[in-house]
């Protein structure tokens, strides 16, 4: 073979493989948009202004109890417990009990030793509010 064929042989692959990229760049629908971007904008800043509620909400967790402190009267609606390591060890504790309090005790035996993710939503001064934090149990 001469260095004519390969060159029109390396020129046809190379086209080819060019057409190849293009044909799947259009049938890809990996996008950097979504369809409802204004509704999770919306739900974004609604999460940040509970996050912000709850800047004064403090969590302990001590000999099988985690205690959700709110400084004032509110409620604490569903408690979060995610394991960082490992999510089947994962817990979501819905409060049963619907009135106000200052403190929030939950009794939650059995948590495994590691990093633990805490995420706690109610309301707080009539306003949701989002607390989350990190907790380390040894």
């Amino acid at each position: 073979m001469n260095w004519g064929k390969g060159l029109i042989i390396s020129m046809t692959l190379f086209i080819a493989f060019i057409i190849g990229l293009v044909f799947y760049m259009v049938n890809n629908s990996d996008s950097l948009y979504t369809d409802d971007y204004y509704a999770k904008g919306e739900a974004h800043s609604e999460t940040m202004k509970a996050i912000e509620n709850g800047a004064s909400v403090t969590m302990e967790y001590a000999q099988f109890n985690l205690t959700i402190s709110l400084g004032d009267s509110g409620l604490v609606e569903v408690v979060e417990m995610r394991h960082m390591s490992n999510n089947t060890l994962d817990r979501t504790i819905h409060n049963t009990t619907l009135s106000a309090r200052k403190v929030f005790t939950l009794n939650v035996p059995e948590l495994a030793k590691g990093l633990w993710y805490i995420e706690t939503s109610g309301t707080l001064h009539d306003k949701p509010f989002l607390k989350k934090e990190k907790v380390f149990i040894e």
